[in-house]
């Protein structure tokens, strides 16, 4: 699970791991910032050509605090200052994934809204940037783009083999989400920073929730989109959250005229080509994602399912009826290179070894392997995805977090969580497993897919930060909120998959 805000990554953040000290430093001793310069990027991602100062460097956190000297990790820090009237709680994000750099999303949040009044923290997690990213190369490159049509964690046991690769240089056991969370508040006692906000999305909400279990005295407010409990025991539902985002799909284009008449019979559309894929593979020819030259792939059914999970996640699955009646028809080119494209963006922007670290001691060794069938059963995902972190996991030490980690807490923090009603992975439900762990949450379902950020949901985070509360948040833009229509089968071929 991931935020799809996929940007650029800052050169001067990189930095490289300091010598180990013997004890431990005060935290405003291990921050090391300097004034930079970030590219600002709009909403829609691109350079809206300016820039802002900014303030960069590293933290430098101990990988095992338990070691008095022992390995020292340097953390990637981002803080984007205020426009105006500085010194209100400043915002900090938690990126998704678990493996996602969070400072690569600097450009973007140099203008986010809440900007105006308040700094924004960036800090990459342990194990997702600079010298301690914890990368495998596995699950597709652009040298090897087959692979990018495989189901992730597809090479299950081969992860052995990138274990070793990393454990020459990181205790892949210290990389859990409590770990990153106390890195998260000894910044935040750097900064000199009393009470905060946090921003999260995805996993991200897990960590924050996890900070505010550790820390929430700290914390002022929390916004949560794309909640993942510690109750969903990733990627148990995937398969289930991505039948139900179908599902979903299917019905809005019964209930729109013009989707239904161009597209009268979507499931059967679906259930041909697993039919047909299931038989046999199909060879596909699709543009390379960095040369455009053109390159043949293999196309089988869990690729062709992993690939149908990931478009879904934001408004690309308003293609999904028109590419799965294309593919019917024997044209299986446009999805497979939405199914690339889409898969590629994940799998660049996530840390394999550090999403295995925190998957494999947080929630895979709660999976039963006698249930996953039983979970899996009747979606078009299937078992393989689940089958495959597993196999993964069983070759990957395992880290530990304290029994607490799993109890359901009672916080007075005000919370407003955020579901997007298509989710394919983290649906409303999970939403409102997060909520009751608060006293006063606020819980929105948005008609919009993974970590909704528009307009609306932005308005009412802004609301949240600025009132300190959820009372009284104005939540009536969710009414007037409408998704994009559906693509037809007269849309230009380069809109699809784009």
């Amino acid at each position: 699970m991931i935020a799809h805000r996929l940007l650029i990554v800052i050169a001067a953040l990189l930095a490289s791991s300091a010598p180990a000290f013997a004890e431990l430093a005060p935290p405003a001793e291990r921050l090391g910032l300097s004034s930079c310069q970030i590219a600002v990027r709009g909403p829609d991602g691109a350079e809206t050509g300016e820039q802002v100062t900014a303030r960069c460097g590293t933290l430098r956190v101990p990988e095992n605090r338990e070691v008095t000297d022992g390995r020292v990790l340097a953390l990637n820090v981002v803080v984007l200052p205020a426009r105006n009237l500085p010194g209100r709680e400043p915002v900090y994000f938690i990126s998704g994934g678990p493996g996602q750099a969070a400072t690569v999303d600097a450009p973007g949040f140099a203008d986010a809204r809440y900007r105006d009044t308040r700094d924004i923290v960036l800090m990459d997690i342990r194990g997702t940037g600079g010298d301690n990213a914890l990368e495998c190369a596995l699950g597709g490159s652009d040298d090897n783009v087959q692979a990018y049509l495989e189901p992730l964690l597809a090479d299950g046991v081969r992860y052995a083999e990138c274990r070793d690769q990393l454990a020459q240089r990181a205790d892949l056991t210290q990389y859990t989400t409590p770990k990153a969370m106390e890195d998260l508040d000894e910044l935040r006692q750097a900064l000199g920073h009393d009470r905060i906000l946090i921003d999260s999305g995805s996993y991200g909400t897990r960590a924050a929730l996890t900070y505010i279990r550790m820390f929430g005295s700290h914390v002022r407010a929390a916004a949560l989109s794309g909640a993942a409990p510690i109750e969903n025991r990733l990627p148990l539902y995937h398969a289930a959250a991505a039948q139900r985002a179908f599902d979903l799909i299917v019905e809005s284009c019964v209930a729109d005229p013009a989707c239904a008449a161009a597209y009268p019979d979507v499931r059967g559309d679906l259930a041909a080509i697993l039919a047909r894929l299931g038989a046999a593979p199909v060879m596909v020819r699709i543009p390379h994602p960095a040369t455009n030259a053109p390159v043949e792939v293999r196309l089988t059914a869990s690729a062709f399912g992993d690939g149908l999970r990931v478009i879904l996640y934001g408004d690309n699955a308003l293609q999904v009826p028109l590419l799965l009646k294309r593919g019917r028809a024997g044209d299986l080119a446009p999805f497979a290179e939405a199914a690339m494209q889409g898969s590629r963006g994940l799998r660049r922007a996530v840390r394999t070894g550090l999403m295995l670290s925190i998957s494999c001691a947080e929630d895979v060794w709660r999976i039963r392997p006698e249930e996953v069938a039983r979970l899996t059963e009747g979606s078009f995902i299937g078992a393989y995805r689940v089958r495959g972190q597993m196999a993964a996991c069983s070759v990957w030490p395992r880290g530990q977090v304290s029994d607490d980690y799993y109890r359901q807490m009672r916080s007075d923090v005000p919370v407003l969580i955020l579901s997007g009603q298509f989710d394919p992975v983290t649906p409303p439900s999970w939403g409102a497993a997060m909520a009751r762990n608060f006293s006063r949450p606020l819980h929105v379902v948005v008609p919009a897919g993974h970590v909704p950020v528009n307009d609306c949901t932005q308005s009412l985070t802004r609301q949240l930060f600025d009132r300190g509360s959820t009372e009284g948040i104005d939540t009536s833009c969710v009414a007037a909120m409408r998704r994009p229509a559906f693509a037809l089968p007269n849309a230009p071929a380069e809109a699809i998959g784009s």
